[in-house]
């Protein structure tokens, strides 16, 4: 469950975790700036970065957004604005 005070720095510190767990290689260097597939996610890896998200917020999410925000730092962005304080959403 994510923090109540959410912020865009909580998620973009989470989506790095997430996704350097994701791609588990120390060699491909993982940034809130890279795209997605800079990171070496591909289609599928990039949907279970979405379900791992979903899980997180407790909100559903689009499967298209990393296409549609393809950097870590956009996909916060994007949550912050369109979400609000999402961590008040969130069961618990």
């Amino acid at each position: 469950m994510p923090p109540a005070d959410l912020t865009e720095s909580v998620i973009r510190d989470w989506c790095i975790a997430s996704i350097e767990r994701i791609v588990d290689n120390p060699a491909i260097p993982v940034g809130p700036d890279m795209t997605f597939a800079e990171m070496g996610l591909d289609s599928a890896s990039s949907a279970y970065f979405i379900v791992e998200l979903e899980d997180w917020l407790g909100i559903e999410l689009d499967p298209e957004l990393v296409v549609e925000h393809p950097t870590i730092a956009a996909v916060a962005r994007h949550l912050m604005s369109r979400h609000g304080n999402t961590g008040d959403a969130a069961p618990g």
